[in-house]
């Protein structure tokens, strides 16, 4: 990125004379940026592949104002002079929020799960719904060829495509799994809650990313929050304590429980396969696709595991 895109975002959100603009992380979906300008430090957003619409941009704002007054903590959206959340600045869209400082942890960390599921309970509780009743399906179907991505990976000559081929029958089992779950009652949900959307600070934690932010059943995306920590017993009896402290509904019946954690693990692992092997990316986003593959493949859960967590975790 250029001055001149520093120097568009500013005049568009109208927050002052740019002084610094740095990357400061990215994901598979977009990048972000510390703007810094003569009036303060904000979080720019940049997509890779979509634009943002004002609308759905409009529904998710609203939510987060609902789940802050409730008390969950996160970042302010700004807007432009016009009252839009979206500015489109040289062909790209772009979002500002006010800047958080604040180190993003692992998603091994239980402490910061469990805070997690008390914000995810606090969401929950509002029962909030509006606009469009339909799935998503991203959360709640997986439709993939196992067999034909681990032959696309073989004939692309790629070192993990026997890792692939060997959890095949894995991926198979799972994706039955995932696509015989009920859809379940749904309500607005954050629907990217994982510690790495945590910012931890002395002043206190912070949740950020809320750009998927849409229905889903409370139980599904406890699920989600659940899944990596299946294989430690003592881990998803302090995430599900927190999470019914705060109020969430929320029940797992049993391993259909963590349908949409499966889901949204193997819908990532066929998109980043898809993005490694596509040639005409460029190599910054083929070797981010690769990172991600690899820890997919050794974050698969076992159907044995996720039968016993959902004994575990069961009332």
């Amino acid at each position: 990125m250029t001055v001149e895109s520093a120097q568009s975002i500013a005049a568009a959100f109208g927050v002052g004379r740019p002084v610094g603009f740095e990357r400061v992380t990215r994901g598979a979906m977009g990048a972000v940026w510390k703007l810094s300008t003569s009036a303060g430090s904000y979080a720019a957003k940049e997509p890779f592949w979509f634009d943002w619409q004002e609308e759905a941009v409009a529904e998710e704002v609203a939510f987060r104002a609902a789940c802050a007054t409730a008390g969950v903590p996160s970042p302010e959206p700004l807007t432009t002079p016009t009252g839009g959340y979206v500015a489109d600045c040289n062909g790209t869209t772009w979002r500002l929020y006010q800047w958080a400082d604040g180190d993003a942890p692992d998603h091994s960390d239980v402490d910061v799960s469990a805070w997690v599921a008390r914000q995810m309970g606090a969401m929950h509780s509002l029962d909030w719904q509006t606009g469009d009743h339909t799935p998503e399906p991203w959360y709640h179907h997986v439709d993939v060829e196992w067999d034909e991505l681990v032959d696309r990976a073989a004939a692309a000559g790629v070192d993990w495509a026997g890792e692939l081929g060997r959890l095949v029958p894995l991926c198979a089992e799972l994706t039955s799994l995932v696509n015989s779950a009920p859809i379940g009652d749904m309500v607005w949900c954050h629907r990217d809650l994982t510690n790495t959307n945590v910012l931890r600070s002395a002043a206190g934690s912070v949740l950020v990313d809320w750009d998927n932010a849409g229905q889903m059943a409370p139980w599904r995306e406890l699920g989600a929050v659940l899944v990596n920590h299946v294989g430690a017993e003592g881990n998803l009896r302090l995430i599900v304590d927190a999470y019914r402290a705060a109020g969430g509904p929320g029940e797992i019946a049993g391993p259909e429980g963590f349908a949409t954690g499966l889901a949204i693990l193997l819908n990532h692992l066929n998109g980043q396969v898809g993005a490694a092997l596509d040639t005409a990316l460029a190599p910054e986003h083929r070797e981010y696709a690769v990172k991600g593959v690899l820890g997919l493949l050794r974050a698969m859960p076992e159907v044995g595991t996720l039968e016993r967590a959902g004994q575990v975790v069961r009332r």
